[in-house]
């Protein structure tokens, strides 16, 4: 986004609490400089959820004399409904916090307690008619179209870095890309290749659950696996590596509103593997592609080795996902913010 706007003679500001990252760290990470302004707000000591609607309260003042407001809070609740804002949704928070109530919930100090934000999202039911709603896929807008009286103005698929060099296949090699979350279920994936043991599975990620990764590699010991390989903190090379390399690629969050990192496998050539749910359905539009549970993969995996279709579907795919370039991206988001910004 920022890239478009530099490009446009924009120099953004991002208003925020808080940031870690430095036009040195994004010149460093990216490859490329850009140009924007950090400025923080004062934080208050609130839970998670509460957080997020009192920023959007507290940025309004700070706010109010801009041309154009870009809104990735993926929540209007709190904007000042004369702002002039484009929001990229790339999960409605309502959506998150519409679930039943449990006695968990009610207690949960550090996020949400008694739900009393929940229940402001419940009688938060419209958004403002300047206010621009663009999803990150057509699952996202359709839970956002439940929860709102209004529809999505347009979907606006995240861009996706898929310039891999081609790698030499390794037949039995299997990888799953991730940071090491339970909702990422790699601890089934590790269950999984029990029934797999001819083949091998590299589990890349980010470590920021210590508690969770232990729990992968007590597992895997324990289970006396030696097709597992806990890959933390890879640097982009050993990623691309074992990506290009590669022959499956596996991504078990469920609901998930997009998925890069499954654009990221099927780029690096390999054929993906993806619960049968969530935006997965979009970037994966091949059902003998999806399953339904971890223990459905082993006969998937040795069905699709046997098939003599995986060269045709890994060109399709690969094909397919041309449209997730990031000069797609950047070629929507150009048209979004000449449609919202004042033309003199």
């Amino acid at each position: 986004m920022t890239k478009v706007l530099n490009a446009m003679g924009i120099v953004p500001d991002f208003y925020c609490y808080r940031h870690r990252l430095n036009l040195d760290d994004i010149k460093a990470h990216y490859g490329e400089a850009i140009q924007l302004n950090f400025i923080t707000i004062k934080e208050p000591k609130l839970p998670f959820e509460w957080n997020i609607t009192r920023f959007n309260s507290d940025v309004n003042p700070h706010v109010k004399g801009y041309d154009l407001v870009i809104n990735s809070n993926n929540t209007s609740l709190g904007l000042n409904p004369k702002l002039n804002v484009l929001s990229y949704v790339h999960y409605p928070r309502k959506a998150r916090l519409m679930g039943g109530i449990s006695l968990k919930k009610l207690v949960d100090v550090g996020r949400d307690p008694l739900q009393l934000n929940a229940l402001r999202y419940r009688w938060h039911t419209q958004v403002s008619s300047n206010d621009l709603q663009i999803a990150n896929s057509a699952f996202t807008a359709e839970r956002f179209e439940e929860h709102y009286e209004s529809k999505v103005d347009g979907i606006l698929y995240p861009p996706v870095n898929i310039d891999f060099k081609e790698g030499k296949k390794v037949p039995k090699r299997i990888v799953s890309l991730g940071r090491f979350s339970p909702n990422k279920r790699q601890l089934e994936q590790i269950k999984m290749m029990a029934q797999l043991p001819e083949y091998e599975l590299y589990l890349i990620g980010f470590k920021n659950d210590h508690a969770y990764f232990d729990t992968c590699a007590q597992t895997i010991k324990s289970l006396g696996l030696q097709n597992v390989h806990l890959v933390a903190d890879a640097s982009e090379e050993e990623r691309n590596e074992l990506l290009t390399s590669a022959t499956f690629f596996i991504h078990s969050l469920r609901e998930e509103p997009f998925g890069i990192t499954t654009v990221q496998g099927i780029g690096a050539g390999c054929l993906p593997l993806v619960h049968n749910s969530g935006g997965q359905r979009e970037v994966v539009p091949y059902a003998e592609l999806r399953y339904e549970s971890e223990s459905d993969i082993p006969e998937l995996v040795r069905g699709l080795e046997k098939s003599d279709q995986i060269a045709e579907l890994r060109t399709s795919l690969q094909k397919h996902v041309k449209s997730y370039e990031s000069s797609a991206f950047r070629e929507q988001f150009k048209k979004l913010l000449e449609q919202k910004l004042p033309t003199s």
